[in-house]
């Protein structure tokens, strides 16, 4: 299929790959009663044997080396300096036909623009997050060429890069970063890359340890505990190796379902019951058993966060909708209980957890349906809508004294971020929740990982189930680390409490509770934010994990309840032998702390001045920041003068925001003053913008200009007609661009203005794109509008429209679906309306479903049987035919080509630029030669010993507890519906899903049209 070029900005790519393991398929194999009968549960045996299995099939790549090199960090010299460009490029040479190729890599202080074979593939910027990106398709057999062009900042600047290789034989191959790449310096020779040393493993995830989800993950699986007699047996789990896990109690009928732990100084475990009161149990000497249990409160309600700090108990009751401290009356009891902080709203993105800070206050993290306070000192911008006096629905972050009781509003614009942790530099993190309500729209934002700064607003307001609807992301946030995909969070906690060795005792482990698992995240230090990727760390099923925390012999305890199911408390050691010596630091990583702390240091003095009188010294500085490549750096700058000119509208800094020459202060500080959402000014900002030249500059450039663009377009009736046709001329002329983040808000703004452009040009992308979120947003933006269509275009969007039937989304796919057909078939005229008849109305059926008629066997075709016959390809040859042929050979059930067709396989509108017409057609002769792995089918056994193979279905919930499974590749929406509770072994199926003999019915001359329709992208033949 087709690949587009990715421009990685605060987001993080999707995940490429299987996010099943072979780990997890290999302890699914056993059953329930073979997994109980085992002795001990000892992860470290069970997964070395899954990865010795990993490590045997990639012993030797295709000349008989080991398959994985160590990437490097490199650049073009040992001195590093700021706005310095360099060309970096790597030969190398493919014998075998490749399955897989999965690219991972990122810049640090340098811009990277990577290609293949001369094909732009991606453009990261110097704080982006880590790429990961399938390139199968953009590799060939024999000689292939990448290059990467750098733009070096202030820092470290480097880059790494690592291709991974799977071919047709099984074999594998890492191509990665090191000094045998060229690079060469504008007016420098070239020369070989330095290297600053190799790239820690905390980047470089296994493919069995990423986190994404699959179609075969259940969403349901905590109900798997409702009614048990006990907690899950941990035989069952999928443990990162090295780790020993036990159950070291179930709760008891009368105990309840539990929500969150914490150890108390004895190292007693303090257990909350989730409708009322505390547990309190004291372990055995060994930490394995519990030998005591006792309540030591009875009235609080679900309490949500425990902190022991000052020799108290510090709780935040949901339910009870305060924060209260537990005295100590001197007889080991709290009968004291002292309220320090009451909040008014609802209960269910409640009152989440409590951490004590670097600075001795209690920090307390609140869902959106806690009201923020009204009275408090609030570090967030003055031009926030909450400061401005409108309600609004966001999660918070508070800081409160514990003896004074002061609250202060640090962070907010968040849902639902369960719990709370600092790390060893004093800095605060959550993992926040996604609106699964919106899942596969292009508003859905997923779960994440965010650096909770002080003003930070990350943009949520709880404004689900609105229409239209709210897009949560835009460039006036406080930027997330990590995006992570679907999950339920729960708590989050730092390893740094464990004897846990090396990367995972430095880790934030967050909790998922939907989908049963642990992950470890880890953080790189990265200017004055952090650079993050995480793994798998622990899964289960049902493991519907609430809290957790590290207890005084290093292990991880961790509880498991919520929503009435049976709880358990389990633990987690390291068993294995750790290392003698610690590993040395390399030159990157010694550069890259000492850059960091000074970054954090300049981040955090800005910070302390939200709230405090500011000198102009200092914001003379803050504007020299707006200019900062170090977004976070950038995002504190505009906050202090956010909140200058929001005391003082007519403050020299405003005028200056309209006299700045620097394209990336200036449109930093028009963001600030776009904010104050002033009509007067809106025409100002237009016209600076329409001066400036930011068409030329990074993608967070581009963003921050055309948002600034559509907050002054939205609603103004006032503006001059010949403003107005300038913001057009200037919108027009890139539109569309190169990424689709700049295209969903340029698309946005010109059917808006009415641009005589904006129908074909938004069309086409809706052709071409093969995201189902970007192709929403492009039905979603064209709906309403009436003018400027033909009949042709109109029949076209409505045909793209019948597609939509099987989008994979949350509940509220089918709602969103359905109003964007009323308002599209509502913005017809009457005469269109019955011209487009056939078209308009809810599909019943699919082309796959379209019944072809049968024909008759001609012979059973070879590649060798054209020889000599591929080159009348060329000749004039009947492109018609080869369209109706497509049809008849059933190609276009599952493939796609020029927009026609069912993309349940490749799509195949470019893959005549990508094969030789040999290889083709030998993927059609034989199609189970070369299976691509994002296209193999899955086999499926259930407990009942039945087994299924075929291609999850398009469509449907993401949360369903069905798995649905088309098992006949002639009939693809015929499907087999599986409880995933039933579901006992996964697998990679090793033949192709789409059958051999296709085109067996066909004569050479027809097999001949048919590969020369799909070599010419099916434009011909329109």
């Amino acid at each position: 299929m087709g690949l587009e070029p990715y421009f990685i900005r605060g987001s993080v790519l999707p995940s490429v790959g299987s996010s099943g393991s072979t780990t997890t398929g290999s302890f699914r194999k056993m059953t329930h009663n073979q997994r109980r009968s085992l002795p001990a549960v000892h992860a470290t045996v069970w997964a070395s044997l899954c990865l010795l299995s990993c490590v045997l099939n990639g012993l030797a790549d295709e000349t008989g080396s080991p398959s994985q090199a160590t990437a490097h960090w490199i650049w073009s010299e040992r001195e590093r300096a700021a706005d310095v460009k360099a060309i970096f490029a790597k030969d190398f040479t493919l014998a075998k036909r490749l399955t897989s190729a999965i690219l991972r890599g990122v810049g640090e202080s340098a811009s990277m623009g990577i290609e293949f074979n001369d094909g732009s593939i991606a453009e990261l910027e110097p704080y982006a997050p880590l790429l990961t990106l399938d390139v199968t398709d953009r590799l060939r057999t024999g000689a292939n060429r990448v290059v990467v062009r750098s733009t070096s900042c202030t820092g470290p600047s480097a880059f790494f890069l690592q291709l991974d290789l799977t071919f047709d034989d099984g074999s594998n191959r890492s191509i990665v970063t090191d000094t045998s790449w060229s690079s060469r310096q504008d007016g420098h020779k070239q020369a070989q890359a330095v290297s600053f040393g190799t790239v820690r493993d905390t980047l470089l995830i296994p493919a069995d340890r990423r986190v994404g989800i699959s179609a075969l993950d259940n969403y349901e699986q905590w109900k798997q505990a409702l009614g048990a007699e006990e907690g899950s047996d941990p035989a069952s789990f999928l443990l990162t190796p090295g780790f020993e896990i036990e159950l070291v109690r179930s709760a008891g009928p009368e105990e309840d379902s539990w929500v969150s732990m914490a150890f108390d100084p004895q190292g007693r475990v303090v257990i909350a019951k989730e409708k009322q009161g505390l547990l309190r149990m004291k372990l055995s000497a060994d930490g394995a058993n519990v030998a005591a249990v006792e309540a030591i409160n009875h009235t609080l309600l679900e309490c949500r966060g425990l902190l022991f700090a000052f020799g108290d108990l510090f709780v935040n009751a949901n339910n009870s909708k305060g924060l209260y401290r537990l005295c100590d009356n001197g007889s080991d009891g709290f009968d004291k209980a002292e309220l320090l902080y009451t909040s008014s709203g609802g209960v269910g993105h409640g009152r989440n957890d409590i951490a004590l800070g670097p600075d001795k206050k209690i920090y307390m993290i609140h869902g959106d349906s806690v009201d923020l306070p009204k009275n408090s000192l609030d570090f967030t911008s003055r031009l926030r809508d909450a400061r401005r006096g409108k309600k609004t629905s966001e999660g918070h972050l508070l800081r409160i004294d514990p003896d004074g009781g002061t609250v202060q509003v640090l962070a907010a614009g968040l849902r639902n971020p369960f719990g709370i942790d600092f790390n060893t530099h004093g800095e605060a993190f959550t993992y926040d929740a996604d609106a699964e309500y919106d899942m596969g729209s292009p508003w859905y934002r997923p779960t994440r990982v965010n650096h909770l700064v002080t003003g930070g607003d990350y943009g949520w307001r709880g404004v689900t189930k609105s229409w239209p609807p709210y897009y949560p992301d835009h460039p006036d946030n406080a930027l997330p680390n990590l995006d992570i995909g679907k999950g339920s969070p729960t708590a989050v906690k730092f390893g740094t409490r464990s004897n846990f060795p090396g990367k995972y005792g430095e880790a934030l482990y967050i909790l998922d509770w939907a989908y049963g698992r642990i992950l470890a995240v880890h953080l790189t230090p990265r200017g004055s934010s952090y650079l993050m990727a995480a793994e798998t760390f622990i899964k289960g099923r049902p493991l519907n994990v609430t809290d957790l925390d590290f207890g005084p012999d290093g292990a991880m305890y961790f509880v498991t309840g919520g929503r009435g199911t049976r709880s358990a408390l389990y633990r987690i050691r390291y068993v294995a032998k750790q290392a003698s010596e610690k590993e040395a630091k390399t030159a990157q990583q010694q550069a890259r702390e000492k850059f960091a702390a000074g970054s954090r240091r300049t981040r955090r003095e800005m910070e302390l001045f939200l709230q405090a009188e500011l000198p102009e010294t200092q914001l003379e500085d803050a504007w020299q920041r707006l200019a900062d490549p170090d977004p976070w750096i950038r995002h504190a700058a505009r906050n202090l003068v956010e909140q200058v000119i929001a005391k003082d509208p007519e403050s020299a800094w405003q005028v200056r925001s309209f006299a700045e020459t620097n394209v990336l202060t200036a449109l930093t500080a028009l963001l600030a003053v776009t904010r104050r959402n002033e009509a007067s000014l809106r025409p100002r900002i237009l016209e600076r913008l329409n001066e400036l030249d930011w068409q030329h500059g990074s993608e967070s450039d581009k963003l921050t200009a055309l948002f600034c663009y559509k907050s002054c377009l939205a609603g103004a009736t006032e503006l001059r007609e010949q403003l107005l046709a300038d913001v057009l001329a200037q919108l027009d002329s890139i539109y569309p661009g190169r990424s689709y983040t700049t295209n969903q808000l340029l698309s946005e703004m010109l059917v808006q203005l009415s641009s005589p452009d904006a129908i074909p040009k938004t069309l086409e992308l809706l052709k071409t794109t093969m995201n189902q979120a970007e192709q929403m947003h492009y039905l979603f933006v064209l709906r309403n509008e009436k003018h400027g269509w033909t009949l042709d275009q109109r029949r076209t969007y409505f045909e793209m429209l019948a597609g939509t039937r099987h989008y994979l989304g949350g509940a509220g796919m089918p709602d969103f679906l359905k109003k964007i057909r009323e308002e599209a078939v509502a913005a017809l005229s009457a005469s269109d309306q019955e011209a487009l008849g056939d078209v308009t109305k809810l599909p019943t059926e699919d082309i796959a479903d379209e019944t072809i008629p049968a024909r008759p066997l001609v012979r059973k075709w070879t590649v060798e049987d054209f020889a000599g016959s591929l080159g009348d390809i060329d000749k004039n040859r009947d492109l018609a035919r080869g369209k109706s042929l497509f049809a008849a050979a059933s190609c276009i059930k599952c493939h796609r080509l020029a927009g026609r067709g069912t993309l349940i396989g490749p799509d195949l509108t470019a893959v005549g630029s990508r094969f030789s017409r040999r290889d083709l057609l030998d993927a059609i002769v034989t199609p189970s030669k070369v299976i691509a792995e994002k296209y193999r089918s899955i086999q499926v056994v259930t407990t009942a010993g039945k087994s299924f193979v075929g291609q999850t279905a398009l469509g449907g919930d993401y949360r369903s507890p069905i798995l649905r499974l088309a098992t006949d590749p002639l009939n693809p929406f015929k499907l087999t519906e599986i409880n995933k509770v039933d579901i006992e072994l996964q697998r990679d199926a090793p033949t192709s899903w789409m059958p051999a003999g296709l085109i067996d019915t066909l004569s050479r001359e027809e097999i001949l049209d048919l590969l020369a329709y799909i070599e010419s992208r099916g434009v011909a033949a329109k």
